[in-house]
């Protein structure tokens, strides 16, 4: 059980929840930014939190519910550099559950709206799609 020091506000609450994901305690971190975004969904970690659960999932190999994450993350980020990130990880979970054309228009997404997306992420994508058999 997540518990946070009394008093603790969103952004104790975010850290300790990333501190899980450090530790590879992804189902706590998946508690941890659940309840996070429950509480404190206007907050300006709010996006992050919105990866982290998506990456907590992921990490658990629960693809579906991944994929909702992310896809929400990617409706609300506007230029938010998370969106690149998100973008690449749904794509990843719709790989996963088989979804080759949701997958490769997911990846897609990365260039056509995040054309400063970072190096990293631009080769993670290309990575992908040969490996997806993007066309």
């Amino acid at each position: 059980m997540a518990t946070l020091p009394p008093g603790g506000g969103p952004k104790d609450q975010y850290d300790l929840g990333y501190g899980y994901v450090l530790r590879k305690d992804y189902p706590l971190a998946e508690q941890t930014f659940r309840d996070f975004l429950r509480r404190y969904p206007g907050d300006r970690l709010a996006l992050d939190a919105q990866y982290w659960l998506g990456e907590s999932l992921f990490l658990q190999k629960n693809f579906r519910e991944a994929a909702d994450a992310f896809l929400v993350l990617t409706q609300k980020a506007g230029t938010n550099p998370k969106g690149a990130d998100a973008f690449l990880r749904l794509g990843q979970s719709l790989a996963a559950l088989n979804q080759k054309d949701m997958a490769c228009a997911s990846f897609a997404q990365v260039g056509a709206r995040y054309p400063r997306a970072s190096v990293n992420v631009k080769q993670a994508v290309e990575r992908e799609q040969k490996r997806v058999h993007c066309l």
